[in-house]
């Protein structure tokens, strides 16, 4: 831990290593002042971070594919972009990163004079292979406005909880040299998953991608209009000219933004699964309709991040109509896609797969409405307000 402290209001930062090593510095003695990853953090925290049981808790995170399913190339007017190396099927690993450095976000700038000290001071911390890689990534600030260290964060830096729960109302940045060579589109073929307990960050694929297909990251909120996505999108110097922003007019602007509203605000305009599950009042393909109306809009908006909960509720549509032929095709599809990113979903939709029935309300709603088939051929006068 560092012996200089800076202040923000009442805040206390300080520069500590964090317990991770570039590879093969372990086994050769890491210098106890570098680690691979430098972290200005408040004073609090480093106790809490760090301490031997947490330590002892840290797990390994998985390896990277070797060899690597990506390769780093040019990317033309954006510059270094990264690109799948072979064919890559949904929901596979495609890499795991670890930060080089961690630095909080959104210091009030009244109070960080020091701003540039503390950063700079991180440059030093980090061992000689970090150093190179955290040196190496985009800078779109000019040196006068910012730190260099600060910079590149504000190029390449996503949002990190340093634990669970969190402690602290501050917000952290993590700079990840594999990660930050993806560049941005508003359609997405990968996910990524920052997991605190083994320090690093996970990206998977969310369709299949193409040998030498570019892979990209989501640097904003892709579900906003075009004209709002590229106003959040100018803080990194760029105008976003991906396929889903450089549309051929007007009307296929206004097209694009509608489908994005309609999906941001879904739960608001249909039905999902709960509660049509039990409403006999709304005809068995209700929800079934709708999740694929929702898929067609993903499929068309290139937001593949959005398909896993449409594909879980039909799948549990056709669980309570008893159809377990087109129960599996979805099923299968949950499970592959969430085998990474979400493995206990997919371990519960894999138990189901092996046994369908074991669903707790398989066929519930077949048996429902073949009563009420039965009850209206008796005359019976049925009250489909009243739940069965």
């Amino acid at each position: 831990m560092s012996d200089v402290q800076w202040f923000s209001g009442s805040q206390r930062f300080t520069i500590l290593d964090a317990p991770i090593f570039d590879s093969g510095e372990e086994e050769l003695g890491c210098s106890a002042s570098t680690s691979a990853c430098a972290m200005l953090v408040e004073e609090p925290l480093v106790e809490l971070l760090f301490r031997d049981d947490q330590l002892l808790r840290m797990r390994t995170p998985p390896q990277t594919p070797d060899p690597p399913n990506f390769y780093v190339a040019d990317a033309g007017t954006k510059g270094a972009g990264m690109f799948a190396a072979r064919d890559i099927p949904a929901g596979a690993l495609i890499l795991v990163d670890r930060p080089v450095a961690i630095v909080p976000s959104d210091i009030n700038p009244e109070s960080c004079a020091w701003k540039r000290d503390a950063f700079d001071a991180l440059i030093p911390r980090v061992s000689s292979r970090s150093r190179e890689r955290l040196l190496a990534l985009a800078n779109v600030h000019p040196l006068e406005d910012n730190p260099v260290v600060e910079g590149i964060a504000l190029t390449n830096a996503f949002g990190v909880d340093l634990v669970l729960p969190p402690v602290s109302e501050q917000e952290y940045g993590g700079i990840f040299p594999d990660i930050s060579r993806a560049n941005h589109c508003c359609g997405l073929n990968t996910a990524i998953k920052w997991d605190p307990e083994t320090f690093s960050v996970w990206m998977y694929s969310l369709r299949d991608v193409r040998a030498g297909e570019e892979i990209h990251n989501q640097y904003i909120d892709v579900l906003a209009p075009r004209d709002e996505r590229r106003a959040q999108l100018a803080r990194y110097k760029f105008t976003c000219m991906c396929p889903h922003c450089d549309l051929p007019d007007a009307e296929a602007v206004t097209r694009s933004d509608v489908a994005r509203a309609e999906l941001r605000h879904w739960r608001n305009l249909y039905t999902r699964f709960e509660p049509w599950a039990e409403d006999m009042c709304r005809a068995d393909d209700t929800v079934i309709n709708s999740s694929l109306r929702a898929l067609g809009l993903v499929e068309q908006e290139g937001l593949w991040g959005m398909q896993v909960p449409f594909m879980e509720d039909i799948a549990l549509s056709y669980a309570v109509l008893g159809d377990e032929p087109q129960f599996r095709v979805w099923a299968e599809k949950v499970v592959i896609l969430c085998r990474g990113q979400d493995p206990k979903r997919a371990a519960k939709f894999s138990r189901w797969l092996e046994d369908p029935k074991s669903y707790k309300r398989w066929g519930w709603r077949a048996k429902q409405r073949a009563l009420l088939d039965k009850q209206r051929a008796r005359g019976v006068d049925v009250d489909m307000s009243v739940p069965w």
